[in-house]
């Protein structure tokens, strides 16, 4: 097996992870739940590092438009990215009552913007819808399911490892 295929088994491995814990009753995660627009959507808590205020924020020339660009969190540097580009969510703009959230999973970690964070919450898997083509535009390989009070549940993990977010450009 070569390095590529063996790297593609090892995602695939990590991928299917949230269907096997989806079938076993009873199971919850953690959740923090945030606006993006008016539409919420939460992550599980244990990807989340901490959330900040955006204090200042370095745009970087010759990256794709849902790059907002970088920030210095105590001398570690971290790209910001905006997820309502992919997901055709209507931005309001940054302004200074955005927040970042700072994801981690391996050895990626990235700041997602945030209109606001409504705060953490448990989330019982087994009550998730998983048919949600007509609840939001999102892809629904990024998403967990959504609850009964329609808060979309990401899965953070597919949106790290995808290539979408990986930028492959040369000037």
């Amino acid at each position: 097996m070569n390095k590529v295929e063996t790297i593609l088994k090892k995602r695939a491995e990590i991928l299917k992870t949230p269907l096997a814990e989806a079938s076993q009753p009873g199971k919850q995660i953690e959740g923090l739940e945030f606006l993006l627009s008016d539409e919420k959507y939460a992550i599980n808590s244990i990807f989340v590092s901490e959330v900040i205020y955006i204090n200042e924020l370095t745009k970087l020339p010759c990256t794709p438009p849902f790059i907002m660009g970088l920030i210095n969190v105590r001398g570690k540097v971290l790209s910001v990215i905006d997820i309502k580009m992919f997901f055709n969510i209507p931005s309001k703009g940054i302004t200074n009552l955005n927040k970042v959230i700072i994801v981690k999973y391996n050895d990626i970690e990235i700041g997602i913007l945030a209109d606001d964070i409504l705060g953490n919450f448990n989330i019982q898997l087994e009550e998730l819808q998983t048919e949600v083509t007509t609840i939001t535009e999102v892809d629904d390989s990024f998403i967990i399911g959504v609850t009964n009070s329609r808060v979309v549940v990401l899965d953070i993990k597919k949106l790290l490892l995808s290539d979408i977010i990986v930028v492959n450009e040369v000037v």
